[in-house]
């Protein structure tokens, strides 16, 4: 499913109130694909806590809470770990689940039913939320016990371009890995267990960072090597020579009936994502008029989407625009959905 099915979902079983059993989300995909910034995204729109419990990182007294001899010299009683929640409200984010040792899991599949370790109880208004990796990922993964499978709710994640280019563009990201992903969407995630560096979301969002650091051509590329692997970089760094010979937007947009339409379909990508990053309530007239006589109109479509999805105010601007509007009915239909 994609990664915003997979929210839409987790963050139903942690808001819905039933009087039967509660239904615990356990996340899994491949790395890099999102699945913690979409648990952070649930805890900020629901405005709780998130408390990251990376299970691989502790043993099992840790997690569990140190049993230590009480004053009376006689019994033994099991201290509160310290990551666990005392008051407030929040969603307690098992990690790297498959990824800890099975003495580790069997002590969260008690979290995980009962929600408790020993007498110490999760406090109400506390949701818990699990993710990890596939055995197929080969990321470290263990075996998970089948009475702690039994206990979650899976939901299989694969790596979606329009998701990840929505969460690029609301996080303003660098458009021109936008316009390559759109151009190239096979080097969008693609595991290689025999690479140190493969290109995933996460990683394209690293590469966002390298290209800030304004350094020379060739420590840019082997920095980006380094984070999506050389294959993934030699096209990447083809494509940014594109946006030398990309038409002045600023004045393509002032004068849209007239403007030239790149004939190469990188340049036209290009074109298309500069536009998105540019496209507000006051240009957007204009903007439409340039999409309208493109060749194909799914450039139109992902220009329109992507920048619908930059900003919430931004979004109901343009879909209150009466040119974006007239566009939708007549063309766009069946591209925007």
């Amino acid at each position: 499913m994609k990664l915003s099915q997979a929210k839409a979902i987790a963050k139903a079983a942690i808001t819905v109130k039933t009087d039967t059993l509660d239904c615990v989300p356990y996340l899994v995909s491949g790395a890099g694909i999102g699945k913690t910034s979409i648990v952070h995204e649930i805890a900020k729109e629901l405005s709780i806590g998130c408390q990251i419990l990376s299970l691989a990182q502790y043993d099992a007294g840790e997690l569990a809470g140190w049993v230590l001899p009480n004053a009376d010299g006689e019994t033994m009683d099991r201290r509160c770990p310290d990551w666990m929640p005392r008051d407030g409200k929040g969603i307690l984010f098992l990690d790297e689940l498959p990824q800890a040792p099975v003495s580790n899991q069997n002590i969260a599949a008690q979290l995980v039913n009962e929600r408790r370790i020993g007498k110490h109880h999760l406090p109400e208004g506390w949701h818990i939320i699990a993710a990890g990796n596939r055995m197929s990922d080969r990321a470290g993964t263990n075996n998970m016990p089948s009475h702690l499978k039994d206990r979650l709710m899976f939901l299989d994640i694969e790596a979606d371009l329009e998701d990840t280019i929505g969460y690029y563009y609301s996080k303003r990201i660098d458009e021109r890995i936008a316009a390559f992903l759109r151009f190239r969407p096979e080097w969008l995630h693609k595991f290689n267990r025999d690479e140190n560096a493969c290109p995933s979301p996460r990683s394209w969002e690293r590469v966002a960072t390298i290209l800030k650091w304004s350094l020379d051509p060739v420590n840019q590329i082997e920095a980006i090597a380094g984070q999506v692997g050389r294959a993934a970089t030699a096209e990447f760094n083809g494509f940014l020579k594109v946006y030398d010979v990309v038409p002045d937007i600023d004045k393509l947009i002032a004068n849209p009936a007239s403007a030239d339409i790149p004939d190469a379909p990188d340049v036209q990508y290009a074109v298309c994502a500069a536009l998105s990053s540019k496209m507000t309530g006051k240009n957007a007239k204009n903007i439409v008029t340039y999409l309208k006589r493109l060749p194909q109109q799914e450039f139109a479509a992902f220009v329109i989407k992507d920048a619908m999805n930059r900003t919430d105010d931004l979004k109901r601007d343009l879909k209150a625009d009466a040119s974006i509007r007239e566009w939708i009915m007549s063309v766009g239909k069946n591209l925007i959905l």
